[in-house]
């Protein structure tokens, strides 16, 4: 039997018999006014996931009349309701709905899925030099797999290194900001750790009164009421995502590290924003690498400098560290250029400077504007990719001029 790939490969060489195609506009999809209540994956000949844009104030798909795609309904279970299958080969026709290859003609809105798309996580591999299990995230689409992001996990100190993904600027302006938030999931890692429990502001009070070996202390360092708690820290994070599924795929908590809200929900919010940003105005793809280093500390009861975990295991070895940096690599492949933003994440560190650990380059990066030397917002510097990587041996290697 020939395989789903095979398929969409002969289709889409089929398409492609004149040497100067002429453009046919043929399917115009508007996700706002015309989406199912579980919208399909369109997947191209490339395997790459079709992403809508902005046309005017609407996300817009536009295919070409007589191109092919696949109609993807992905995850176990999971299928177009109109035609029972997972996987559709389909056309675009001259009146806006695909072919597909059963014989019916659909428009977008009958092509809704039983359920939402739902990702699958792969070990693929070592990564953080030898500790961390490399997890990929993404769809399977019949034989294929295709990767959303990847991140790196520490399974026995329930620690995670870094995590990478792409921002399309093509399409980032095009998210569905109306999806809800979902609950983070453990997916089957952190055995033996309620990593939620762990999360809850009781809960990190109460372990960090453990370690500093005082709860009045422990409260000063969490204050009920206020931005100072430890959340849960996205590292790639949901808004560089665009449909709904891929947004809620980010919700591991593989993809997370502990990180202070009043810097989560200050400084790094206005860095994940101008990254974004960045990515639309200039219509660039970014490969975007986010992770953390080091373990944050605070002072006990004698002065003596702690470091702070979420969890401790049978031997009291700390897990879910709460690290001290949390840093973003910002890499345009087509420059070849790249910029690594650092955050200090700690808002009772008032000794900053000596922990700055590479030479601090923000003033030549122009579109770095905000708050950063507030402690309390999460003091933030900027570096070279090769000082990144000098000063954190698991960041990426590249020897590159600053993106600016």
């Amino acid at each position: 039997m020939m395989s789903f790939k095979w398929l969409i490969l002969i289709a889409f060489a089929s398409s492609q018999t004149n040497a100067f195609p002429q453009f046919k506009a043929g399917c115009t999809f508007n996700l706002d006014t015309s989406s199912p209540s579980n919208p399909p994956h369109l997947i191209d000949a490339n395997n790459n996931i079709i992403l809508p844009v902005m046309v005017g104030s609407s996300r817009t798909i536009t295919l070409n009349t007589d191109d092919k795609v696949a109609v993807g309904c992905l995850g176990p279970g999971n299928y177009i309701k109109a035609t029972g299958m997972q996987l559709a080969p389909a056309t675009c026709t001259s009146t806006s709905k695909l072919l597909l290859v059963d014989g019916q003609e659909l428009s977008y809105s009958q092509l809704g899925c039983l359920s939402q798309n739902k990702e699958i996580l792969l070990e693929n591999g070592t990564c953080a030099n030898g500790p961390g299990t490399v997890i990929r995230m993404g769809w399977q689409a019949g034989p294929e797999f295709i990767p959303l992001y990847d991140t790196c996990h520490d399974k026995v100190a329930a620690a995670n290194y870094f995590s990478t993904h792409i921002i399309h600027g093509k399409s980032a302006a095009a998210d569905d900001s109306s999806n809800e938030r979902p609950s983070f999931s453990q997916g089957g890692y952190y055995p033996g750790i309620d990593v939620n429990t762990a999360y809850s502001q009781t809960e990190q009070t109460k372990t960090i009164a453990g370690i500093v070996g005082s709860s009045s202390l422990a409260a000063q360092y969490v204050v009920a009421g206020s931005q100072i708690f430890l959340s849960r820290g996205h590292m790639a994070p949901d808004g560089d995502f665009i449909d709904a599924g891929s947004q809620d795929a980010t919700y591991y908590f593989m993809n997370t590290a502990p990180q202070w809200q009043n810097f989560n929900g200050a400084n790094w919010n206005v860095l994940e924003n101008a990254v974004r940003n960045l990515a639309v105005s200039r219509d660039v793809k970014l490969t975007v690498y986010t992770g953390v280093y080091d373990i944050c500390t605070l002072a006990d009861v004698n002065g003596v400098q702690q470091p702070i975990y979420l969890a401790f295991d049978e031997n009291n070895n700390g897990l879910i560290p709460v690290p001290k940096y949390y840093w973003k690599l910002i890499h345009d492949p087509v420059s070849n250029t790249a910029t690594a933003v650092l955050g200090i994440n700690n808002p009772h560190n008032k000794v900053v400077p000596a922990d700055v650990i590479c030479p601090d380059v923000c003033d030549q990066v122009p579109w770095v504007t905000w708050s950063l030397t507030d402690t309390y917002k999460g003091y933030t510097f900027c570096c070279t990719a090769a000082e990144l990587f000098k000063a954190i041996n698991y960041a990426p290697n590249l020897d590159v001029p600053l993106f600016v």
